[in-house]
Parts: structure tokens; sequence; C-alpha cells
């Protein structure tokens, strides 16, 4: 598919997932008919290499219709974009760090199927207290690697065909240097899932928690070599939250247009339309930023184009929250009702923009400023996962 065909297939499933949201907002419900169109319109292969049925998106010279496309569905529904994006790395992961034989036995199922990949790796428990942290590790046994764990926020597992499981094999040295993937079927009888996710916003991306209980790994699902995600992987997942909250951020400053539009009183104020010409302004700024970092990953320039990617990061959460938040002030207490879709587009956003701490990129951005020397993959940040403090 081109660039503009993946996007009027977007715009024909829109209607379809607007009107699914408020349920599945209220049952905390995955969007099972809405990742069954999106399978049928050929959009779960996106990160898929070109030689087995996929997009080749956000690889080479293609992440900025990657991160386009993710902005335009989280314009439509935030909540389904970030399944999307919890999805599509987990298969471009595995479609750039299996080896040949590995891909050829997985990913033509994956493809054909449309089956629906996780990415678990969170050990930070629910209960927020860093004691209850820990980091997995498989165990060596005569019969192979067996794999014992607990993983929280795991957008899209229940609903998942794989689960891309995060760990580590023993030994020396830093955890990421020893990183290695274990790609867990869902229904393994090893696998139990746990609905905890009772939350403010982003409730239909069902990020339960996850047991794996003694799963021996076969060989052909290890995927990539210790080290691999940081050593010979340059991606990370920053820019993408930057562009769903873009795209959130979007659709709020959409529902204002829309109200305003049909009070033609409302719209005539001098301060409505100020307040609008300055969301649509930081939105622009947020795009722009967005659009440039996306092709310093384009050219390669990997430390440079994480660094903006930070800062794009920063702006896209600051805006979503900023003009969410003001929407509220220009449309007035009407729309406040569950009955319009601003009230969960103000949840979704601020849910999702919690996944940072501003003062830990932040952080990183000053040093990175003053100091120089960043490096994309050894900085303490959600897209990598090195101990913090190791910048070696």
């Amino acid at each position: 598919m081109t660039r503009e065909e993946r996007l009027r297939r977007i715009d024909s499933l829109a209607e379809g997932i607007r009107a699914r949201a408020r349920r599945q907002d209220d049952e905390a419900a995955f969007p099972f008919d809405t990742f069954g169109e999106l399978r049928d319109a050929g959009l779960l292969a996106l990160t898929a290499p070109g030689e087995y049925g996929g997009d080749d998106l956000w690889w080479g010279a293609s992440y900025e219709p990657y991160y386009e496309l993710l902005e335009h569905l989280a314009r439509i529904d935030s909540v389904t974009a970030q399944m999307l994006q919890v999805h599509s790395p987990a298969l471009g992961i595995l479609s750039r760090l299996a080896d040949e034989a590995q891909l050829r036995h997985l990913l033509p199922d994956i493809v054909a199927e449309g089956r629906l990949l996780a990415s678990v790796g969170s050990e930070a428990r629910p209960s927020g207290k860093l004691a209850d942290t820990s980091r997995t590790e498989l165990e060596e046994r005569p019969d192979g690697w067996h794999l014992s764990c607990t993983k929280h926020f795991a957008s899209l597992a229940p609903a998942a065909d794989e689960l891309l499981v995060w760990t580590a094999v023993p030994g020396a040295g830093p955890y990421h240097d020893r990183g290695i993937l274990a790609l867990v079927p869902r229904e393994a009888p090893e696998v139990r899932l746990l609905d905890t996710w009772d939350t403010l916003g982003m409730r239909a991306t069902v990020s339960w928690s996850v047991e794996v209980e003694d799963y021996v790994v076969p060989p052909e699902r290890l995927i990539g070599e210790p080290g691999a995600w940081t050593h010979r992987d340059p991606r990370t997942f920053t820019l993408a939250f930057a562009a769903n909250h873009l795209g959130a951020a979007q659709s709020a400053l959409d529902f204002v247009a829309t109200w305003v539009g049909e009070r033609p009183d409302l719209g005539a104020s001098p301060i409505t339309q100020a307040a609008i010409g300055e969301m649509s302004s930081d939105l622009l700024g947020v795009r722009a930023a967005l659009g440039h970092a996306a092709r310093l990953w384009e050219a390669g320039a990997y430390d440079d184009a994480e660094l903006d990617s930070i800062r794009t990061l920063f702006l896209a959460k600051r805006a979503a929250l900023q003009v969410s938040s003001r929407a509220f002030d220009v449309c007035g207490a009407r729309s406040a009702f569950r009955t319009h879709d601003l009230e969960r587009i103000l949840r979704d956003i601020r849910t999702f923009t919690l996944h940072i701490r501003d003062e830990q990129y932040l952080t990183e951005i000053g040093r990175a400023t003053v100091q120089g020397g960043f490096k994309a993959k050894r900085y303490a940040g959600a897209s990598t996962f090195p101990d913090a403090g190791s910048r070696a």
C-alpha cells in the first residue's frame, strides 16, 4: 500500500471505531471488531519486511509514514492507536532481530493470518513501589531455557496471539547487555492473565498483568542474541508516544471546532477564536517537531533522532494536556456530559501521558545540551531498558 492508501483505509474505518469507543471504555473491553477491520484492511503487517508481505515501516526510509499513520489513527481513537502501537513494534522487533530460519518459521503465518503480538516487558507493579520491581532472567536447564515471570501493564495481551516477553540470560554485566526476547503463545498452558486494569482512562487497552510459569522456550522462539535490542537495533519507542499524544490532542481540537461551529454566538467571540488559534498553533509546532525527528531517524542519525524524539514527546505531552483541558473552558459545562466524546478524550490523554515523568526526560535533555555525548540506547528512559545511570 502507498502512504495515502493506508490513511484512506483508516479513514474508512473511522465511523465504526468511534461508534464502538464508548462501550469499550465503559466495559474496559478489547475492540475485537476494530482489530478485525484493521486485519481485513491489511494494517496489521505495517512493520513486517516487504518480502514477507509487510509494509517495511519503522525502518530504513519509512519512519515518517509510520508515525503519521499512528497520529492519524489516534485522532480517531487514541486507544486503538496505542494497541496498534504495541503490536506493530513487537512485529517490527521480531522481524529485525530474528534470524532467517526463525523468520521463515514464524512470519508467514503471523502476516497471513493477521496474528496480534503484545510486547510484554514492564515489571513495575501497579503498587508503584520500587521495592516491588524486579528483573526476570531465564534459567538454563538440560532441556533448555525456562521462563518464569510476572509482567504488568501488558496492553493488548488478553487479545494477543503471541507475547513478546522481554527477559535476559543470567550472567555478569548490565541487564541490557544480557537482554533477550522470548516469543510465548498467549494460549500456552504456562501463561496466566490477570485483570488488574481498572483505571481512569485508556481502559480498552486491556493492559492486564501476565504470569508465565516455567515455560520452556523452544530455540526458534528465543529471539536475538543477548543484548541485540541495545546493540543491533537502533530504534526506540519514544516518537510513537508523541504521535499518539498529538493525534489525541487534535481530536480534542476537532471536537472544539465542531462544537463552536454549531454555536455561532460562541464562535463569533474573539476570545473563543483566540483560544482555538492558540491550540491550533501549539499542535502545528508539535507536528513540525515530529516530522523533524522522524526524518532524523530516516537519515540514520539515531542518537540525534532519539534526543529530538524526547524533546518532541515532552512538547506533545504538554500540548495534549493543555488542549484537552482548555477545550472544556471553550465549550463549557455541557461538554462534560458523557454523551460527548470530550471527557473520554481527556481521560485517555491524562492516563496515557502518565507513561513518562517529565523530570526524567528533561534531565536527559538538559544533560545532553550541557555535556553532549547522548546515546539513544544508553539512557534511563522508558524507550529502552538499561539500568538507571548506565551511560557507558
